[in-house]
């Protein structure tokens, strides 16, 4: 591979992610991600078939492909040795490590067998993407969406990008409008979202929710062609919503919720069953507690007296524990510099504590802070704002996983967290025993959860009950 490919962190990212492309591709191509009898390359009764971590839109730092200093490079897929009940099936295992390794390896790993010019704009694209999200900061800005971007995707199943004449390109509204520089001497113009309160709005099925979701996984660089290429977030930003029946453990929630009935602690809350109110403010002040700088939150995905609570209600219900997000959001950004983009399309009290407001009509965004100022002096309702935000979370995070055996992730919002000792009776109706990642919006691939998995693992180790040396994450 040449030298300038192995020159950063981000291009070796890259350069790795492109090769377990190559090689998954070519497992596909050849079927040798199937075990069946007959024609369509080889097989065996029992195993056989080649699986590599297969990559979605996403460029992220993998264990499939790794690079040593400049010498040396691995690539890393599972393959069942094929046998018959007891009995190795010599030729097909012949076939397996001389054949199609062989094959694997020099279509993958050999700079002379790939596509070198898609190489070099797949490793010139995530370099482009990183440097925007750089300069974010300096530029005092969220989020940035360039012009052409196509943010909707292809289905609800798929993650390619929609095609076809009826596909809207993004277009900046020109007040928002910005050019910044890119990796490769090139500039890029679209809409930066300024750092502050930033309301979504819309009709529905205008694009409310699609651009949030482009938003959301800006963290990531994608892959040239995905239509998301060019829209970068602040690295810290995570997504927000309510869910309903978590767990939450010791976690300071008084920042919006105080003086439950019995007296329960919010200042250190714990509970097996979280409400939508309790588990978003958890949500909420867990991201806070790692470094968060900008809160992504969907009403629809929301618990509603979180986000807002009217004037109406607040005359009828005096003795109210909840302050809605609301009354803290500016208090949020002008204390702990954590920035909020919210999509609302029923709840106008928001308009009062926006910096800006961006309509989206039929996928086309407008600027329409003014319109919003107007409404509400055309429509005054009062909106309580809290002077200060209130206290993070800090806490000394324990796992301990005895008489667990190790979590692992079958899929990529799952980790199971299976008991030593085996249940005697086997009920099919009793739920499986795990973490939902489900409400983790931004975990795109089993990897990911993979990973968690692993540090799960670690951190128990390290802080649970038994022979271990104790440390404070």
């Amino acid at each position: 591979m040449p030298n300038a490919l192995l020159q950063s962190d981000i291009r070796r990212i890259a350069l790795c992610d492109f090769v377990t492309r190559a090689c998954a591709s070519l497992i596909r191509a050849k079927h040798l991600d199937q075990n069946v009898s007959g024609g369509g390359g080889w097989s065996g009764p029992k195993g056989g078939a080649f699986n590599i971590n297969s990559p979605g839109q996403e460029i992220l730092p993998r264990t499939s492909a790794m690079i040593d200093g400049n010498d040396t490079i691995e690539l890393r897929f599972m393959t069942s040795l094929p046998a018959a009940g007891r009995t190795i099936l010599g030729q097909q295992a012949y076939q397996i490590l001389v054949i199609n390794l062989v094959e694997l390896v020099k279509k993958s790993l050999l700079y002379a067998n790939i596509d070198q010019k898609q190489l070099h704009v797949h490793v010139q694209t995530a370099e482009n993407q990183q440097s925007l999200r750089e300069q974010l900061a300096q530029n005092n800005l969220t989020a940035f969406v360039a012009n052409g971007a196509i943010l909707p995707r292809a289905s609800g199943a798929s993650e390619a990008p929609m095609d076809g004449a009826h596909v809207v390109p993004f277009q900046s509204p020109k007040e928002l409008e910005i050019t910044l520089p890119l990796a490769d001497s090139t500039s890029v113009s679209g809409m930066g979202v300024p750092r502050g309160v930033t309301l979504l709005t819309g009709g529905g099925f205008h694009g409310k929710s699609t651009m949030l979701e482009a938003v959301q996984l800006g963290v990531y660089n994608h892959i040239p062609g995905d239509g998301r290429e060019l829209v970068v977030t602040d690295a810290t930003a995570v997504k927000i919503r309510a869910e309903d029946g978590r767990s939450v453990t010791s976690t300071d929630i008084t920042p919006f919720i105080v003086n439950l009935p019995g007296g329960k602690n919010t200042k250190h809350f714990t509970t097996d069953d979280a409400s939508g109110s309790t588990s978003m403010a958890s949500n909420i002040q867990e991201a806070l507690e790692v470094g968060c700088k900008t809160l992504l939150i969907d009403e629809d995905s929301s618990a509603t007296n979180l986000l807002v609570r009217d004037q109406r209600m607040q005359s009828l219900i005096r003795n109210e524990p909840i302050t809605p997000l609301v009354s803290k959001a500016r208090a949020l950004y002008t204390e702990h510099g954590v920035s909020t983009i919210i999509v609302i399309g029923g709840l106008g009290d928001w308009l009062t504590v926006a910096d800006q407001v961006i309509g989206m009509e039929s996928y086309v965004p407008h600027l329409m802070t003014a319109d919003a100022k107007a409404v509400v002096r055309n429509y005054p309702s009062e909106v309580t704002q809290t002077p200060e935000y209130g206290s993070l979370p800090e806490r000394s995070l324990q796992v301990d996983l005895h008489g667990i055996r190790s979590p692992y992730a079958w899929r990529k919002n799952f980790i199971t967290l299976r008991s030593e000792a085996r249940n005697a009776v086997d009920d099919p109706a009793e739920a499986e025993a795990g973490i939902d990642l489900s409400g983790l919006d931004q975990i795109v691939e089993i990897g990911q959860a993979h990973t968690i998995a692993t540090l799960l693992q670690h951190v128990a180790s390290r802080t649970g009950s038994g022979p271990y040396v104790k440390h404070t994450y």
